[in-house]
């Protein structure tokens, strides 16, 4: 017969997978652009008749399914072209395995996921829940739906629970006890999944992009294929390794969920359906109205679900290499055989993408790398309920990038630039994913917040609206040093030490979405004494803090605003610096210090766990000591070190180093805060920093031996080094024997004096008055307010003798190349400090190297 003829087997052309994009055009100028896995797929050169009589065998097995299933329906030529068709597909999706019996039942479990959501169409919401529970009940206790018990209230339709049926019939002729009960589980774990999307579209969940990938990579129904797979092809020794198998199976799950709703999204669209992963995430920025789309978010919101499916798929290849390393750890697996079921699973990524992309089941126009992708002759109209309609594969592969044109970055990617003395800064693509986006930016007056404020406002296009959050009013020059950025520029005052639902309210009433997030905020103790006691109140400092963050996450929470991404600044604290020698440069991945309690490790965990609920990506950014000037923000060790030589200057006296020689030539970098901006900005909009943490400084090296000659030439002054009598030293010891790295001496604070003791002189004091007088200074650094706030965290600079030094090779690994001179910055901090009356200006108004 014809129809056989059109039977065909597949076969992959490499053993392992390369990672190759995919360039699908959709209509209304929607483009995508999908990683997956590539084992180089194609139709099977042998097409002779000893190859199709596998298939054949298949086919008839599946006519007598079917038949079951739609008893009424004559077996006619279109009957039969119907079965071909799946028997295909499931040759496609699995073109390793060729044992009859597995493709027996994978042709049924298609045929009957197909039917079902066919079925399901045309009930009411309310009524598909007892129709999926009833078959639930039939798969679990093996009886006809007629047997059942009655249930109040009964479903009236029963065309679900009898396909059921049919299916555990079938389906156990073919499989051996231990594979019928694994694939009898997940069939009912498919259908329990689609019972809690009934509820998600009930809204008795949480209506969030994180929920609802959670339940569509269930209802994708791939499972009851890979638990068949395992339990065929898996020795028990493997089973241990099942944590892993099923972390691979639901990535793989997600990534063809994806696939779905990207290749089906415009048709949903037609179809009003709402639940589609685009849709949802569309809700949540308030774009999507059925009766109305609001394309410039349509675009969006597909640009960030196609990133979302290329990092599901980056992670299958993780999650493989997983695999393999554990059965290499284990005594009984054979890492050959786990690699074959392994590959068996991963192929779906690239099967299901080539099948979906040309099913006519979607009803579109669909480009493939510049062709029409069309369907084959052979594929079958629908067929009346409950025959499934199931869409041929193709006769040509798709064509894909070759992998080194894959890997090669973009021109606009490459280009970089300088801006005055900041160098390498990076340039961003002029695209709708790059265009019109909102930021909120919380601690906004602060030192780091204000200039995260000044570059994105300096970028009208990319920026259109920035929401700026601080517990205070702004201070005079805020929305004047921003320009003609201030137009877009909008401030709340907002206390995140208040009620979360208060905050929320607030958020709610005033932003109506947020593509990305930038938080800044922080609060600090005030120290209450020496250098030590800077950070000696860690639990202190740390309620407070986790209170700040927890307190914005929960009102987030009760809002529909959903991030892109959550950009978290914390600092290199994160490596216990300030407890002794940490291991040097610290990279991102060293192990958290557990020395004393750290806040930034409690955000961190607070930030991924938030961004996994609501489907968002997060990135931390861990700079050093802060380099800039802001009115609002006196936690600086900059304004010191100007008070000092002001002070001096003006009482001809020379600046002396408080530390020693140690402390002199140590490295410790520094981060200057428009750079550090500059990079968050990169990190929130380059897909491939998502959910990675990066240290950022100046990128050169410095030291302050360095720096303190040139203070001394700015404010025209003399410099003493440190003192070489020994005996004139004092020491204080840091608080836990045990070094943050874990092993070593521990270091010593030792110090001639500090600046905090200076501040306390009456003289220094009065000077300060005539210096403020005459200069129109605002600042009053010896108000108990801020005295210790100030020369504290001075002093925590320059006294002692332990490296501080982090490594940016990872944020160069990912493609940042910024960098600055930390002196020439300093100098023009000084001036800025000036300028904002917190200091008086240096004697000298253009850096010399």
């Amino acid at each position: 017969m014809l129809v056989f003829q059109s039977l065909r087997e597949y076969e992959r052309t490499s053993p392992w997978p390369e990672r190759s994009p995919i360039h699908i055009q959709l209509r209304h100028g929607l483009n995508l652009t999908l990683d997956v896995p590539n084992f180089g797929v194609e139709a099977s050169s042998d097409g002779g008749p000893g190859a199709k009589a596998a298939l054949t065998r298949v086919v008839l097995a599946h006519a007598a399914f079917k038949a079951a299933l739609a008893p009424g329906v004559a077996p006619g030529e279109g009957f039969l072209k119907t079965c071909a068709a799946e028997a295909n597909v499931v040759a496609l999706f699995f073109p390793d395995v060729r044992e009859d019996t597995v493709r027996i039942v994978f042709a049924a479990w298609l045929a009957f996921a197909c039917a079902m959501d066919d079925i399901l169409e045309t009930l009411e919401v309310g009524d598909r829940e007892l129709v999926l529970n009833e078959a639930i009940t039939v798969l679990r206790q093996a009886k006809s739906p007629q047997s059942l018990e009655p249930s109040a209230p009964a479903a009236k339709d029963k065309r679900v629970q009898v396909l059921a049926s049919v299916l555990f019939d079938h389906c156990s002729r073919y499989l051996s006890p231990r594979s019928a009960q694994a694939f009898f589980k997940a069939v009912g774990e498919v259908l329990e999944a689609h019972v809690e999307e009934i509820h998600f579209l009930q809204g008795q969940h949480t209506k969030s992009f994180a929920q609802y990938l959670n339940i569509r990579s269930r209802t994708i129904a791939l499972n009851p294929f890979f638990e068949v797979i395992k339990t065929e092809y898996l020795a028990t020794a493997d089973w241990e390794l099942n944590t892993a198998w099923l972390r691979l199976q639901n990535e793989v799950s997600r990534v063809a969920g994806l696939q779905n709703d990207l290749i089906g999204l415009l048709r949903d669209i037609e179809d009003g359906e709402q639940l589609n992963a685009v849709m949802v995430l569309m809700r949540g920025f308030k774009g999507y109205d059925k009766s109305q789309v609001d394309h410039n978010i349509l675009s969006r919101c597909v640009a960030m679900v196609n990133a979302e499916h290329n990092q599901s798929a980056s992670r299958c290849f993780e999650y493989m290499t997983q695999l393999h390393r554990a059965a290499e750890a284990s005594d009984g697996s054979a890492i050959e055989r786990v690699e074959r079921v392994a590959r068996h699973i991963l192929m779906m990524c690239e099967t299901h993408l080539r099948w979906c992309s040309s099913a006519k089941r979607y009803r579109l126009e669909i480009g493939v790398n510049g062709s029409l992708s069309m369907p084959c002759e052979s594929e079958t109209s629908s067929q009346s309920p409950p025959t499934p309609t199931v869409t041929e594969p193709p006769e040509t592969q798709l064509v894909r990038t070759p992998t080194a044109q894959a890997r090669a970055t973009p021109s606009h990617e490459l280009v970089v630039h300088s801006d005055g003395i900041f160098h390498g800064l990076p340039t961003f693509p002029d695209t709708p994913e790059c265009r019109n986006m909102t930021a909120l930016v919380t601690g906004a007056t602060g030192l780091s917040g204000y200039h995260m404020v000044k570059v994105l406002a300096a970028s009208p296009q990319r920026w259109s609206k920035i929401y700026c959050l601080s517990s205070r009013p702004p201070p005079p020059n805020f929305f004047e040093d921003l320009g003609d950025g201030a137009t877009r520029v909008e401030h709340l005052a907002i206390d995140f030490l208040g009620d979360a639902s208060k905050i929320a309210q607030r958020l709610e009433e005033k932003v109506q979405h947020v593509d990305h997030i930038f938080y800044f905020s922080y609060l600090q103790p005030a120290p209450k004494g020496d250098v030590l006691n800077l950070w000696a109140n860690a639990d202190e400092l740390a309620a407070a803090n986790v209170t700040l963050f927890t307190n914005f996450i929960s009102a987030l929470q009760q809002t529909p605003l959903r991030p892109r991404r959550f950009m978290l600044q914390t600092g290199s604290k994160h490596y216990g610096f300030y407890l002794g020698p940490a291991s040097l440069p610290a990279f991102e991945s060293d192990p958290r210090v557990m020395l004393d309690r750290n806040f930034y490790y409690e955000q961190e965990d607070t930030l991924a766990a938030y961004c996994e609920s609501v489907g968002a990506a997060w990135n931390v950014a861990r700079p050093s000591y802060i380099v800039g000037a802001v009115r609002d923000g006196t936690l600086n060790h900059l304004i010191g070190f100007g008070i000092y030589a002001a002070v001096q200057a003006h009482l001809g006296q020379p600046i002396a180093f408080p530390g020693d020689y140690r402390a002199w030539d140590r490295e410790q970098v520094q981060s200057t805060g428009m750079l550090n901006a500059y990079f968050e900005e990169w990190l929130v909009l380059t897909e491939k920093t998502a959910n990675e943490a990066f240290n950022i400084h100046d990128g050169l090296s410095f030291t302050w031996g360095r720096l303190w000659p040139y203070l001394a030439q700015w404010y025209k002054v003399e410099c003493s080094p440190p003192e070489e009598d020994e005996g004139k030293y004092r020491v204080m010891k840091l608080p836990y024997s045990k070094t943050p790295r874990g092993y070593g001496p521990q270091a010593t604070l030792r110090s001639t004096f500090s600046l905090l003791e200076w501040s306390l002189q009456p003289h220094v004091e009065e000077t300060w008055k005539q210096l403020a007088e005459r200069h129109n200074l605002v600042l009053n650094p010896f108000d108990d307010q801020y005295r210790a706030r100030i020369f504290s965290f001075s002093d925590s600079a320059v006294i002692g003798d332990a490296p501080m030094t982090t490594s940016v090779r990872k944020a160069r690994e990912f493609g940042f190349f910024g960098t600055i001179d930390s002196y020439s910055s300093i100098f023009d901090t000084f001036h800025d400090l000036a300028r904002l009356k917190l200091i008086p200006a240096p004697a000298v108004g253009e850096f010399v190297a």
